[in-house]
């Protein structure tokens, strides 16, 4: 006798239509999703011919650092956008191909791929632009790269603008000094390698103090911060992209900076507790056994291991959170050779000089070094298996774990689902991005910035024609303390030991004076406003605007924090706090030279699990803006960006499991965000926002961007 339901009830056929009734479904759910309208900031229509505020590596540039010639860069952004996808072979002419010549080479026996078998150092390669036509790339699942955008990046001449780069120029000069030290208001550097490290040219303290007095920063005779860009200011005296970003950095319009903001991210979680997230830090339990921890010698002889020792396990293997860093106390492109050949898209990746010795995240360098090497959605695989260990439960609004507890959670609701889907969302996430920084804002990197600013420090502004005056006014808003010591910073930096340390020869070449002569070297040194990077190649070949690592940041981390339960029992709206299985907080930082974790004894308080989730996406993304390849706005609109597309495509998974569910999770504004969907039927979305006033859903996809492309009915 067969037995009842010993088939599915719906298959066959009308499993066939069910499935293409939900395909349909989806793509409704995304095509009536408000698509977001992307505008440029205009610099590119002003600024032409040479283009200095726009993206131009990679194409010829002069001897002062600029575009040699208009029609390449608009045969480059021809090639992106054009419909005819052999564009970019056929007219895109690199710098290579204008026959420039490198100036410099790397001789180091650590980088035998550029020396030939007679030991004479080989042609330097060109890097080539990466997936610059990746926007034109459809998805199908979650938002189209074409309906998720970012508002106009900052101007150059902006007060914003200016701060931005006062940032990137202060971490630059904390790149060696220990967070925990930082958050102290100290400057003490840590150099294993170095005899003598020293402290920094400027410590925490003078540089917030620095920051604090800068237009964009301090506050006007009214108690309001003040805005360098008039136009579409509001009441507060800032436009609305300028107002959220600044009020994120302090929390308030009206507070400053302070060892306790400076440098984080943009959210209260971030804000909290030590700088770098504990799951970058901690491991999880060994399968061995469970032990209490500190059992292990690096690197993890034993079987047993607990959190501080900092292995995660990847079933029977383990992974190590020490990190192999950057060669401490070593910068690059701080020389006007090394910078220009950068510019011209020299390939000098590989040529990287590195600590001996392994150690936890410690300081600015040590992150930069993780971002630069880290692959794609690494870090939030990681907490995912970190916070499985944990037992930190799924969403309760999950069909499983049932309550009664004869269903349990794997293919669907477990583990396998929440460490598939935090990878799904990364290249939806990387698609949409590319399509923001080639298609759209094409901005310039921090790097070109600094060499149009030491252009304007050595008076010749003219080179940059009618951007002059907007780089001017920048130039004259970035602190003059801060000017200095990278002036002095660079002139260390570019001593006979420190260029034998990174392995180059270099033929000298400088810009050009006011009469077409070369500039003189003493001259150049004391007016050097390089950017000091932590990679020898310096940025990646695409532009700063959106940050590729801040938009997964925000997917990967949005998709976690929706996934796993965030609040306490009994509907409490309490944040779950981030405890071991005894209850007792997890809080720990690196010891002074960042061999092994210790409690960290300044913070008290228990962390809470979507707080350091945030602070994971902000150490990321900000780890980028350490190593001198991205800006603040870069990551903060980004992040926000990357979250939508995980909100999309949540939305549009719900109706396909058949069941009732519901998750709810804190947005990087603080929103208070429910997802519910029900058996094969369009998902909804409530919003509150942090002052508890409701949110619609249109307004909330659109807050960050400039208005909506409103879509024909298909």
């Amino acid at each position: 006798m067969k037995l009842p339901h010993s088939e599915p009830e719906i298959c066959g056929s009308r499993r066939a239509k069910n499935a293409e009734r939900l395909r349909i479904l989806a793509a409704q759910a995304s095509r009536l999703r408000p698509h977001a309208l992307t505008k440029a900031n205009g610099e590119e229509n002003d600024h032409g011919p040479v283009y200095p505020a726009n993206f131009t590596k990679g194409l010829k540039h002069d001897k002062n650092g600029l575009l040699a010639n208009a029609v390449d860069y608009r045969c480059f952004v021809a090639g992106i956008n054009s419909h005819d996808t052999t564009l970019f072979e056929k007219d895109v002419a690199t710098a290579k191909s204008r026959g420039v010549k490198f100036n410099c080479y790397p001789l180091e026996k650590g980088c035998e791929e550029f020396i030939d078998d007679n030991g004479k150092p080989k042609d330097v390669g060109w890097r080539g632009w990466e997936s610059p036509r990746a926007g034109h790339v459809y998805e199908l699942e979650g938002p189209d790269a074409g309906s998720v955008a970012m508002a106009p990046a900052p101007r150059i001449g902006s007060s914003e603008l200016a701060a931005e780069m006062a940032e990137v120029y202060s971490l630059a000069l904390l790149r060696d000094v220990p967070f925990t030290t930082i958050s102290d208001g100290g400057g003490k550097k840590l150099c294993p390698s170095s005899d003598e490290p020293g402290e920094s040219i400027l410590s925490a303290d003078e540089i917030i103090k620095a920051l604090n007095s800068m237009t964009f920063f301090e506050l006007n005779p009214n108690g309001l911060p003040n805005s360098s860009t008039p136009h579409h200011t509001d009441d507060m005296g800032l436009n609305g992209f300028e107002r959220n970003r600044r009020r994120a950095r302090t929390g308030s319009l009206t507070k400053l900076l302070s060892l306790e903001n400076v440098f984080r991210g943009s959210t209260k979680g971030a804000q909290t507790g030590p700088y770098i997230s504990q799951f970058m830090l901690i491991g999880a339990g060994s399968i061995a056994c469970d032990v209490k921890g500190g059992r292990s010698s690096y690197p993890g002889k034993e079987a047993q291991f607990d959190l501080e020792d900092g292995f995660i396990p990847y079933g029977a293997i383990t992974i190590d959170q020490r990190v192999i860093t950057h060669k401490n106390c070593l910068d690059h492109m701080t020389s006007w050779e090394t910078w220009l050949d950068v510019q011209n898209g020299a390939d000098f990746g590989g040529t990287d000089k590195f600590e001996k010795t392994r150690r936890f995240i410690t300081t600015p360098r040590d992150l930069a070094t993780y971002v630069h090497y880290d692959q794609l959605y690494e870090a939030y695989l990681n907490a995912c298996i970190i916070m499985l260990d944990l037992g930190i439960p799924a969403s309760k609004g999950f069909p499983e774990k049932s309550p009664s507890g004869t269903r349990a959670a794997f293919a669907t609701y477990g583990g396998p689902h929440i460490l598939s889907l935090v990878t799904e969302v990364a290249t939806r996430c990387l698609k949409a991005v590319r399509r923001q920084k080639f298609n759209y804002h094409r901005r310039g990197r921090p790097e070109a910035l600094g060499g149009r600013l030491t252009l304007t420090e050595l008076g010749i502004g003219n080179r940059l024609e009618c951007a002059e005056d907007a780089f001017r006014t920048t130039h004259g808003e970035i602190p003059e303390i801060i000017r200095k010591a990278i002036v002095e910073h660079n002139r260390a930096q570019n001593t006979e030991e420190m260029a034998e340390m990174r392995g180059f020869e270099c033929k000298k070449c400088l810009p050009d004076g006011k009469n077409k002569e070369m500039i003189d070297e003493g001259t150049f040194n004391d007016s050097n406003l390089l950017l000091p990077m932590s990679f020898p190649e310096g940025s990646p070949m695409h532009p700063a605007y959106g940050a590729g690592h801040a938009t997964v940041a925000g997917g990967c981390v949005t998709l976690l924090k929706a996934f796993f339960e965030m609040y306490d029992d009994c509907d409490s709206g309490v944040e779950r706090k981030l405890v071991d299985g005894n209850g007792n907080p997890i809080l720990f930082v690196p010891t002074a030279d960042g061999s092994k974790l210790t409690p960290d004894k300044k913070h008290k308080d228990a962390l809470t699990i979507q707080g350091e989730l945030d602070k994971l996406a902000a150490n990321i993304s900000i780890g980028r803006n350490m190593a001198g390849v991205h800006y603040y706005s870069d990551y903060y609109d980004s992040l926000r960006m990357g979250e939508r597309v995980a909100v999309g495509i949540l939305m549009e998974q719900c109706p396909s499991f058949g069941e009732v569910l519901e998750c709810t999770f804190k947005s990087f504004d603080g929103d208070h965000i429910t997802i519910s969907g029900e058996a094969e039927s369009a998902a909804s979305m409530s919003i509150i926002d942090c002052d508890g006033n409701t949110v619609d859903p249109r307004d909330w996809w659109l807050r960050h961007t400039v208005g909506e492309a409103f879509s024909e009915d298909l």
